[in-house]
């Protein structure tokens, strides 16, 4: 080793500093202190980040097909209110097509139910109906659900019931 160099070695405690070390041997040392503590972060942190984005994915499914029951709901009601010669199963109709507009949502899954009745619950009998004898529908959805992927201790599926009431119009 040159002089200075030794000097140099002696000056830090007696190493040589790293400026004079081969560049392909700070890169082997660096790869072996770090790279095992790189793949032990990854093992710790890949199941975890996986878990993450399934259990998204489950929620914003579970999100998504509320709202498809919520519209179906609402869809069904509006037909039925709207229209001048309403049938429930044009009801059941509409709400089934609105549901099968969301992504996943299968329609035929749902329970389907449309009442009509006055404000205090009796049958309507006045038609059509006028102010001071009002009548409504009601169109409720009920869809059973499930997670994508069974998951420990959370519950795993669900029913989404949804009911909606409009004054007829016609």
């Amino acid at each position: 080793m040159p002089q200075a160099a030794q000097d140099q070695a002696h000056a830090v405690g007696g190493r040589v500093p790293p400026a004079t070390q081969p560049k392909l041997a700070l890169v082997v040392r660096f790869l072996r202190r770090e790279g095992g503590q790189s793949v032990v972060e990854l093992a710790l942190c890949l199941p975890l980040l996986v878990f993450g984005l399934l259990g998204g994915a489950d929620l914003a499914r579970a999100f998504a097909l509320q709202i498809a029951v919520e519209n179906g709901s609402r869809a069904g009601a509006e037909a039925y209110a709207i229209d001048s010669t309403p049938t429930p199963g044009e009801a059941q109709s509409v709400a089934m097509q609105e549901i099968n507009r969301t992504p996943t949502a299968n329609a035929s899954w749902s329970n389907i139910t449309v009442t009509k009745a006055q404000s205090d619950g009796t049958a309507c009998v006045v038609s059509p109906p006028t102010i001071a004898t009002p009548c409504f529908v009601s169109v409720r959805v009920q869809y059973g659900w499930s997670t994508i992927i069974a998951w420990p201790i959370v519950p795993n599926s669900g029913t989404f019931d949804r009911t909606t009431t409009m004054r007829t119009f016609y």
